[in-house]
């Protein structure tokens, strides 16, 4: 189970499972289900260290009913799913609904007081019901997980996406000198992306992808070409490009790609 990526959380796991083996003991179901809560406060607790949401720009503190500075888990969803980015982009721009992860989780995790809290309907209940309610707690586990896992990876995929667009436009829009000193005029046809590599904390956002631009190149004017003076021709070279920002202003991506390389070398050969 990817949840259960230390040894100790796979410990706490297995003495959850272990409790609930335990037949004659009449809390065994109720202590499976507080291990598995507590598994879910460790993932999220390593996913969203407290150090790294403060330092969020989204950031702003809570209290709990005596004063106190608190973590919420809402907080930690946050950071698990998009680490510094900006609330208002992830929801407007990236499009992910983070209102309704952090939902359908707190609905999730809220199931578990029902075998958590020991009433008479999870004391000392039969094998067969307990099995069932077991089976369903260790699902809700693996849906808690998964809630946060899937929204995040929405969240990369997007932010893929719009850095992958900017490159384009860079590409497409602008005056590359490698490509522009091969030819007369050049166009490019088509950017592949090959490697995508991102990553994301509480303030800064890495960037690094590799790729080929096909283009096309013509020698001499249009007229020249005509009457058959000139040439065309197409060629595909491989590209670079890293970019490191503050995360608090992403949409500056793509505005500045000073490490865009292009080699050209090949041309040469």
């Amino acid at each position: 189970m990817e949840a259960l990526d230390t040894d100790f959380k796979k410990s706490v796991f297995d003495a959850a499972l272990k409790s609930f083996e335990q037949s004659d003991n009449p809390l065994r179901l109720n202590n499976l289900a507080t291990g598995l809560r507590e598994l879910i406060r460790l993932v999220l607790r390593d996913l969203a260290p407290e150090a790294g949401i403060k330092a969020c720009s989204w950031y702003k503190p809570e209290v709990d009913k005596n004063g106190n500075e608190m973590i919420t888990r809402s907080q930690r969803i946050h950071y698990a799913v998009h680490a510094g980015l900006p609330i208002d982009f992830v929801q407007d721009t990236l499009h992910v609904d983070i209102k309704k992860t952090t939902k359908d989780f707190n609905t999730l995790n809220g199931t578990f007081s029902k075998f958590t809290h020991i009433e008479e309907a999870t004391f000392g209940i039969d094998d067969w019901k307990a099995d069932q309610f077991a089976e369903e707690a260790l699902e809700i586990f693996s849906s808690l997980y998964e809630t946060i896992e899937d929204c995040r990876a929405s969240t990369y995929r997007a932010m893929e996406e719009y850095a992958k667009d900017a490159v384009e436009d860079e590409l497409f829009s602008s005056v590359i000198s490698e490509l522009d000193q091969l030819a007369t005029h050049y166009t490019v046809s088509q950017v592949n992306m090959e490697d995508l590599d991102l990553t994301m904390d509480s303030d800064r956002i890495k960037l690094a992808i590799a790729g080929t631009v096909d283009c096309d190149f013509q020698y001499g004017s249009s007229f020249d070409v005509e009457r058959g003076d000139g040439a065309e021709s197409s060629g595909a070279y491989p590209f670079t490009c890293k970019y490191e920002a503050d995360i608090k202003t992403p949409s500056d991506l793509g505005l500045v790609f000073d490490s865009l390389k292009i080699d050209n070398s090949s041309f040469y050969e």
